[in-house]
């Protein structure tokens, strides 16, 4: 199986992580992925079963990306490991938006 290529945007440091369910906690995630490089965040959307894990440097998304590729399993769930997209930047409240 080829490995998950890293995005040409080097600020991405971000991995989705797909195909969760109520049983997969965050400390699962973290004590899946904590191996590869320092976490910044761990963020569960449990209404998309999915998780987005940041970490702290690029080198330790693609250390986890090369690692847990295609063999990703927590709880005997097999789990969907890609690349994270970069955030839209968010707009302040009182800020209006270019015409």
């Amino acid at each position: 199986m080829p490995s998950l290529e890293p995005p040409e945007d080097e600020s991405i440091r971000t991995l989705y992580i797909g195909g969760l369910d109520a049983r997969v906690t965050e400390q699962d995630l973290r004590d899946s992925f904590y191996t590869h490089g320092e976490i910044e965040s761990v963020k569960i959307v449990s209404q998309r079963a999915c998780a987005f894990i940041t970490y702290t440097t690029r080198k330790g998304a693609e250390n986890a990306a090369n690692e847990l590729s295609n063999k990703l399993v927590i709880k005997g769930l097999r789990l969907k490991l890609m690349w994270g997209r970069p955030q839209a930047p968010k707009l302040d409240s009182g800020e209006a938006l270019p015409n």
